[in-house]
């Protein structure tokens, strides 16, 4: 597992520091003394200095095998791969009994190097000769052999995809992290910018050389640097970097980092409102989202499409989380001024290990992150899950070449939708002691974008050429198998009841529109099987709301009793619940009525039962039962005469009297809203 502070090494400050060490001094000194300089320097996070000292000190001891492995972290820790699998494998080798657990690490960097068929077959050696307590390490073996079976896969399903290397104006010689697009042609990202072949250890108090937030302009399709973005963002003694922005760009979420009183890195997030087309003096989020024992970084912002309010998304090493690095969300509320007590994302996203760089594709209703503990190619990748909150469905690598062999982070969308960045430390960067050791940012695009747009006109059902005006058009992203559906976009329609917009290939989709006074419609609409770009076109209609009970046809039980039979239920499905579905808000009684046979009572009874079997039946559909009231009213409300003027029978009276109705009773004063919770 990677130690958090690793991570913090890695993400929040620089990769490492050169250590500022006399080589003669290094010659002329003991063995004993290298050995405890280079622990020393690797519990100081010198991954550097301890490199340093640990070689020299192992051409005299090569097989001791505690410092070889120390070394081989260290070697993690400036991401050499190649260096770090060599020598974790000899540390191993060392003392295979006491060192066991150094095969699992070499195993890991074999994935690191693209070598998933070694590295599987390392991570079950690993299982059968680990003697060690640490259940979890051995748990997650298992888990690596799985996912270096399914690299084969992510490997043959290569996106259409082109990845491009920004210049060396935007990629220096240190860490570029957190790449933000304010529009199609201005990037936003952080940077610790020097021109020096050397690393910067951020946190290096003798130093004053910061992390700030910089800002780079598209010109003749080129990206270049054009120096710090805003006057009032970058702070002296702190490092500044990770900004985001509310959907409608007027509102910046950024991070602020500095040791603590225990040398730790601590982060804290921050907002800037744009007032007059400048971002105005940072206001540091309350304590329920930075508690100071812990840091908030990496913001991310959606928009709650009903009540429009910002959820931030970011990462803590919050204990209360699920270990190590979790993603978690505070709600803006824009009426009461207040953010909400962060919640966890839950299990569907975050892992025992660590999960960092959330982006959320508000088109997509998509959360974007990546993890180093749900599988892949190796180090992080990047993964989607779509949802709000702490409800989402299961999440998917997003496959080559997003995802290397490396660590593969900060992945965005840029509003074009076409297009977007990442961060990695794959080949092909900027690079000083190895080949992997810097994070650059990397532009990706789609070789062929397909491009959708949706648009139709609503009408009155009755009268199709009485067009309706602002009517409310919900845009839902549809699972198939669960089910489950997500509100992605709200409009309305103009003055002459047309809508337009935009979708994206690959979903199911359902549309729901609704106006006062009238009940809600839905369609489905699916961009699975388009392969070029097009529009939809999709009209839809709205009939007035009902005063009167509506019959449900052709519903029938077993004689005398109050089992609906299976034919019934397609009335239902066809009828009540499609109703209800489309109008989530409205509360119906199901009203059941019978003829004059039997006893008044005994009809009361039965129709009483047959109405909450229909109720049960909707529930089980996945209908809230605070919408459903079932209410039998027996013979008392006739539509006809159970008998004919001379006293006999009438069974077409009986049969008319004999039926199931629904009424809209009322109205749930609730607003429809995805999962994300706001209390």
């Amino acid at each position: 597992m990677r130690d958090i502070k690793l991570i913090f090494v890695l993400l929040f400050i620089s990769s490492c520091c050169w250590a500022q060490l006399d080589s003669a001094q290094v010659k002329s000194a003991s063995p004993r003394t290298l050995k405890k300089l280079g622990k020393n320097a690797f519990q100081q996070n010198d991954p550097e200095m301890a490199i340093y000292c640990l070689e020299s000190y192992l051409k005299t001891a090569p097989n001791d095998a505690k410092t070889s492995y120390l070394l081989a972290q260290s070697y993690w820790q400036i991401r050499d791969y190649d260096r770090a699998q060599v020598q974790f494998l000899k540390a191993y080798k060392a003392n295979p009994p006491e060192m066991s657990h150094a095969l699992y690490y070499h195993a890991l960097m074999q994935k690191s190097n693209g070598l998933y068929d070694s590295a599987k077959l390392n991570f079950q050696k690993f299982k059968k000769e680990y003697k060690g307590d640490d259940k979890l390490l051995k748990k997650q073996a298992s888990k690596e052999i799985s996912f270096c079976d399914s690299v084969q896969t992510l490997v043959k399903n290569e996106l259409k995809i082109v990845i491009e290397h920004l210049d060396t104006t935007i990629n220096k010689v240190n860490t570029e992290a957190a790449p933000a697009s304010l529009d199609e042609n201005t990037l936003i990202f952080t940077s610790l910018r020097t021109d020096k072949k050397e690393f910067i250890l951020e946190d290096d108090t003798a130093r004053p050389i910061q992390r700030k937030l910089y800002v780079a302009q598209r010109e003749n399709e080129i990206w270049t640097f054009k120096g710090e973005f805003g006057s009032k963002l970058n702070a002296a003694q702190v490092n500044t970097g990770n900004a985001c922005f509310s959907n409608d760009r007027k509102r910046l979420y950024f991070t602020r980092c500095k040791p603590n009183f225990k040398g730790d890195m601590v982060c804290a997030i921050y907002v800037s409102e744009k007032k007059d087309g400048e971002w105005q003096e940072p206001v540091k989020l309350p304590k329920q989202v930075n508690n100071p024992k812990y840091t908030s970084t990496m913001p991310t912002v959606a928009l709650d499409p009903i009540k429009g309010n910002d959820v931030i998304y970011f990462v803590s090493d919050n204990k209360e989380g699920r270990g190590g690095l979790d993603i978690w969300y505070t709600v803006y509320d824009k009426k009461k001024g207040i953010y909400k007590d962060p919640k966890n994302a839950g299990n569907k996203v975050n892992t025992t290990q660590n999960e960092i760089t959330p982006f959320f594709d508000q088109e997509t209703r998509s959360l974007y992150f990546s993890s180093d503990g749900l599988g892949g190619l190796g180090g992080y990748d990047v993964f989607k899950a779509m949802g709000d909150g702490r409800k989402w469905l299961n999440t998917e690598n997003a496959g080559q070449p997003i995802n290397t062999g490396a660590d593969d982070m900060y992945y965005t969308i840029s509003p074009n939708r076409e297009e977007g960045f990442l961060v990695s430390n794959r080949k092909g960067g900027n690079a000083l002691k190895n080949s992997t050791c810097c994070d650059d940012i990397y532009r990706y695009k789609y070789t062929q974008y397909i491009k959708i747009d949706l648009s139709g006109n609503v009408n009155e059902l009755i009268d199709p050429r009485l067009t309706i005006k602002e009517a409310d058009l919900e845009i839902y992203i549809k699972d198939k198998k669960t089910g489950e559906k997500f509100l992605v976009k709200t409009l309305q329609t103009d003055a002459d009841g047309n809508y337009r917009t935009s979708l994206e290939a690959g979903q199911d989709y359902a549309l729901v529109i609704k106006k006062k006074d009238y009940l809600g419609s839905g369609v489905e609409v699916s961009t699975k099987t388009i392969t070029i770009s097009q529009v939809i076109i999709k009209n839809l209609s709205l009939s007035k709301e009902p005063k009167d009970p509506i019959r449900i046809p052709n519903i029938q039980y077993e004689f005398d009793k109050s089992v609906i039979l299976e034919s019934s239920k397609i009335a239902i499905d066809t009828t009540v619940f499609i109703l209800m579905e489309a109008n989530p808000e409205i509360i119906v009684e199901i009203q059941s009525h019978t003829d004059s046979k039997g006893s008044e009572s005994y009809n009361i009874k039965l129709s009483q039962s047959r109405a909450e079997s229909v109720v049960n039946y909707l529930v089980s559909k996945g209908i809230g039962s605070s919408r459903l009231k079932a209410k039998g009213y027996g013979e008392s409300k006739p539509l006809a005469p159970n008998d004919k003027p001379d006293g006999s029978d009438n069974p077409d009276g009986r049969a008319l009297n004999r039926r199931t109705d629904f009424k809209i009773i009322g109205k749930l004063d609730v607003e429809v809203i995805n999962a994300v919770e706001t209390d």
